[in-house]
């Protein structure tokens, strides 16, 4: 892939020690899809020039985690019945990389392609697919770099606008695991008792004032 595109893919961000599932900022290293014109990456490109060169494509570069699970779910779904283009069951073919399971036509009856697993390096149909991390009211921002959404303008706004709830716990979110009803029922209290001083202390102040003909 990198001699054809430039395109540097690796394993993805790693989880670290101790693991750490906060998915970050939604962009092209956490698994936005991205396109590569000329020298610039863009989260959503609709100018003239992607083509004119041969590194041009579309990209995308999930994490570790993401990767792990995917070729997990590939190894378990891919291994259903294979059959041939004459509806003939076949063997699993050996293969060290993906590039080997370029020619094996098994997974073709169900649409399908194929690609090595990882586990027992044999070819499996590839079955499990990546979703977008963000409601579809989402958009990538048009000619920007990946990690830029705006709404999109044709939203039906069927339901409520949603994304994926692990975030940074720098991105100025706080998350509520329960609602208590203690803290509203005291809020409700203080402000009824400061509401009845407020008003009597009205009426004194009226008093004292019409006293010193100052009202």
């Amino acid at each position: 892939e990198r001699s054809r595109t430039g395109f540097n893919i690796q394993s993805g961000e790693q989880l670290g020690t101790p693991p750490n599932y906060y998915v970050s900022i939604y962009s092209m290293s956490y698994g936005q899809p991205f396109a590569q014109v000329g020298d610039k990456v863009y989260g959503n490109y609709n100018g003239e020039d992607y083509g004119k060169k041969s590194t041009d494509a579309i990209g995308i570069q999930p994490r570790m985690l993401e990767l792990a699970l995917r070729n997990m779910l590939h190894d378990f779904l891919g291994r259903g019945a294979m059959i041939d283009e004459d509806g003939n069951e076949v063997e699993a073919v050996s293969c060290k990389k993906a590039s080997d399971c370029a020619e094996v036509g098994y997974c073709a009856a169900y649409g399908d392609s194929a690609t090595c697993s990882a586990n027992n390096n044999v070819c499996v149909c590839t079955r499990a697919h990546f979703h977008q991390a963000v409601d579809e009211a989402f958009v990538p921002a048009v000619n920007k770099q990946p990690g830029f959404f705006e709404i999109d303008a044709n939203d039906a706004g069927i339901s409520a606008m949603y994304t994926e709830p692990y975030w940074s716990n720098d991105v100025g979110v706080s998350l509520f695991r329960y609602s208590n009803k203690r803290p509203g029922l005291l809020t409700l209290g203080a402000g009824a008792i400061v509401g009845v001083v407020s008003f009597f202390a009205t009426i004194v102040v009226k008093i004292s004032m019409k006293k010193q003909k100052l009202y």
